[in-house]
């Protein structure tokens, strides 16, 4: 062997630990991503609230609303966003880690729903509900 030998099996064996620790692990879940379904309504639909529930009051579903993801810890930056179906659905695919979940402004409807906080783990997802008001009373 010649004197640089050391060194080049060095440099090999530096290179097969670099590419071997930025591999990482199979996820069990076979995903390294969660899921946040929003389904966003509003209400109330009908002015007066009966009792038994009429079935034509119940909360309608809004089209179009931008929903925003942040983290959980804080920070006012977005993570994700989605907009809302005709049905009021909207998935979001998020890394694992704890978010808040917030509407935005739609027209025709009063203010912006509470935020809510999720919690995101591989492989599954996390179902919310935001619900606007719609101002009737």
């Amino acid at each position: 062997m010649t004197p640089r030998s050391p060194l080049v099996l060095t440099v090999v064996v530096c290179l097969c630990a670099l590419v071997a620790a930025c591999q990482s692990p199979p996820d069990p879940s076979g995903s390294g991503t969660g899921t946040v379904d929003v389904t966003v309504v509003a209400g109330p639909v009908c002015p007066v609230e009966q009792n038994p529930p009429d079935p034509a009051c119940e909360p309608r579903p809004v089209q179009g609303a931008r929903i925003l993801v942040q983290p959980g810890d804080g920070r006012d930056i977005v993570v994700g966003e989605a907009t809302t179906d005709a049905d009021g659905h909207a998935s979001i695919e998020l890394p694992p880690g704890e978010y808040i979940v917030l509407g935005t402004d739609v027209g025709g409807l009063m203010g912006r729903p509470e935020p809510m906080a999720v919690t995101v783990r591989a492989g599954q997802a996390v179902t919310v509900e935001l619900v606007y008001d719609t101002g009737i009373r």
